[in-house]
């Protein structure tokens, strides 16, 4: 029931929403004992909707299915880590790109540099150059009421931004975080315990994450790196090669 607390009812980085939480179900639970006459009350999912309200937050999980053109990327928020879906769809047009979901200036970029990584392999990576100038690339992250920002969601537009254009499937299974330049090379990023708790949480069971973080996964929760299969990666062919299914 704990847990059930901490993840539908509070989203931080510390203790102190918890703890309200936490009094206010007592306080509610012994004014209810003392009204009904009674000397204990076992917790459940369905009480504590009673005694603290309808949940605020939905966790965030996996996708279902394999899709195309639907990557899943690791972010870090002032609250901790949190899993961004990237969708990527296709429409006849004339190369332009757009760009939907609150972006900072900063993932702009990336998406831009992504793009550019793109085009400047297509043909490496199986993509038709004509399909790239007939059709615009529109990239949405959902939630667009939240604000996104940072480069390290680099490598997962780039592998989204690939699916879209080859028709592979994405492996739902599979998250990634990690600044991509225009060569393709994986860079460094910050918060990678946070993103890895995350992505833990969210179900997957494989993290691809910049080579140069490999000595970041120390930092990481024992029981998160039994659970999850960490694959340190240096370009984005070695992405591709895991994210991406045939």
């Amino acid at each position: 029931m704990l847990r059930t607390i901490i993840e539908r009812y509070t989203r931080e980085a510390g203790v102190r929403e918890l703890e309200r939480k936490l009094s206010t179900l007592v306080r509610k639970t012994i004014r209810q004992l003392l009204e009904q006459h009674q000397t204990a009350l076992t917790l459940t999912p369905k009480l504590i909707k009673i005694q603290l309200g309808p949940e605020e937050y939905d966790p965030t999980l996996t996708e279902k299915k394999d899709q195309v053109g639907l990557t899943t990327g690791l972010a870090w928020t002032s609250v901790g880590g949190d899993v961004l879906f990237i969708e990527v769809a296709l429409t006849v047009g004339k190369g332009r790109v757009q760009l939907t979901g609150r972006l900072g200036e900063v993932m702009k970029e990336s998406a831009q540099a992504a793009l550019t990584y793109v085009k400047a392999n297509a043909k490496k990576l199986g993509i038709n150059p004509k399909a790239l100038e007939s059709h615009d690339t529109h990239i949405h992250i959902p939630e667009g009421a939240v604000p996104k920002d940072g480069p390290s969601a680099g490598v997962t537009l780039a592998t989204a931004i690939v699916s879209a254009y080859t028709g592979r499937k994405v492996n739902r299974l599979v998250a990634m975080t990690g600044e991509v330049t225009l060569r393709g090379r994986v860079l460094r990023i910050g918060g990678l315990k946070e993103k890895a708790i995350a992505a833990h949480r969210a179900g997957s069971q494989i993290v691809l994450i910049p080579k140069d973080n490999t000595r970041d996964l120390i930092k990481i929760p024992p029981s998160v790196r039994k659970a999850i299969k960490f694959v340190p990666v240096e370009t984005m062919t070695q992405v591709l090669k895991i994210a991406l299914l045939d």
